[in-house]
């Protein structure tokens, strides 16, 4: 394999980041950190952690602000390992990950603690452990699909120290790896076993939701230089089997395109993306071109579709978004899960509350109001049954 030693990799300053930023560092670091609030990724407490080691003076405001920032990431660091070590087989994703390749004065901002979890079973276990010990105060569910194939997403939140600056602290527990991508890749369920390869491939999954932004560049960069990043042969493998060569192959031009963040290694990374991306985009469009109908004078025009209902998307394996139905919040014990149809609706009863599945944000209110009805007969009938 053609490798090198890991470089150290460049120290990161407030003219890097002017620079990243297309700004001049003439400027004021005022006009840094109110660049920094319009990228993606809550950039300014980095840019706040930078000034702050090069000697600049922050006032009261921007100390707490990255105070504040410090606080929630040392919490996220404690949850993954207090997740990891409680649900075996739970695997934290990019966030704390990757902050241990950042040089150690510098603070990785996190909006959030992504979690993979093997199976139903671990998502219920690693769900009672956050409510166990953090004050959760609201619930988001999806599910894809049903039975021994159903996936989720849960979604867990509870207010910020300071909620009227901060976003509510999140935590994400998923029972996959990588989402499908339509046109582009399938579900993906499991991560690469290794924890550089799975962060850079989470990364680079992203870029399908979204640009790439300064924060990616910059985990990328300090990643790739670390002593625990694999050989690039390795990583564009990884990236070839789970069908994300051309988006790494981005992430690496970008940075490429920022001198100051020269990197060995992605100098050797560049070139083999560059074949495997080739081959991806081909396979995509071949998938593409064969999904197309081929259009005759006897095809009758297309027309409209209503959109699906909430019992097709079950059936078809696609996404189906919980509208809660319980006015409070509290965990179950174990890890039944009942789906219950109300002709083409859905209702859910699961160990984190009872649900109203809907494909949309646009749910009738009667619809609303007859699942809530169904769910307290159904609760009535249960307490007749145990009197």
């Amino acid at each position: 394999m053609s490798d090198s030693p890991p470089a150290s990799p460049p120290p990161l300053t407030l003219d890097l980041l002017y620079t990243a930023l297309g700004m001049d560092p003439q400027e004021p670091l005022r006009d840094l950190v109110r660049a920094a609030r319009t990228q993606r990724g809550h950039l300014a407490p980095l840019v706040l952690s930078v000034a702050t080691g090069q000697g600049e003076a922050l006032g009261s405001g921007s100390s707490d602000e990255l105070r504040r920032m410090r606080v929630r990431t040392d919490d996220y660091r404690t949850l993954a390992a207090q997740l990891t070590a409680a649900v075996p087989g739970a695997r934290v994703l990019k966030g704390p990950a990757l902050a241990q390749h950042y040089p150690p004065a510098v603070l990785r901002p996190s909006g959030d603690l992504d979690v993979y979890l093997p199976g139903e079973s671990a998502l219920w276990h690693a769900v009672r452990e956050v409510f166990r010990t953090r004050p959760v105060n609201d619930v988001d569910i999806t599910l894809i699909g049903q039975g021994a194939g159903a996936h989720w997403v849960v979604v867990l939140r509870w207010s910020a120290e300071d909620p009227v600056l901060d976003p509510d602290h999140r935590v994400e527990l998923v029972t996959f790896a990588y989402p499908e991508r339509a046109g582009a890749a399938p579900m993906r369920v499991r991560p690469p076993q290794d924890q550089v390869t799975s962060d850079l491939l989470a990364i680079a999954d992203e870029r399908f939701d979204r640009p790439f932004t300064v924060k990616d560049v910059l985990d990328l960069a300090f990643t790739l230089d670390s002593p625990h990043c694999p050989p690039p042969e390795a990583l564009v493998s990884a990236a070839d089997a789970y069908r994300l060569a051309p988006e790494l192959l981005l992430l690496s031009q970008a940075l490429r395109s920022a001198p100051e963040l020269t990197s060995p290694r992605n100098e050797l990374l560049l070139p083999l993306l560059t074949d495997a991306a080739a081959r991806e985009e081909a396979a995509r469009e071949e998938a593409l071109r064969n999904a197309q109908p081929v259009q005759t004078a006897a095809t009758p025009t297309a027309t409209a579709q209503t959109e699906p209902s909430a019992r097709q998307c079950l059936e078809d394996g696609r996404p189906l978004y919980g509208l809660r139905l319980n006015p409070d919040l509290a965990p179950r014990d174990g890890d039944a899960v009942q789906l219950r149809l109300l002709g083409d609706d859905v209702l859910l009863r699961c160990p984190v509350g009872d649900f109203l599945l809907v494909a949309s944000e646009l749910v009738d209110p009667g619809t609303y109001e007859a699942a809530l009805e169904a769910l307290a007969a159904e609760e009535n009938n249960q307490a007749v049954a145990r009197a």
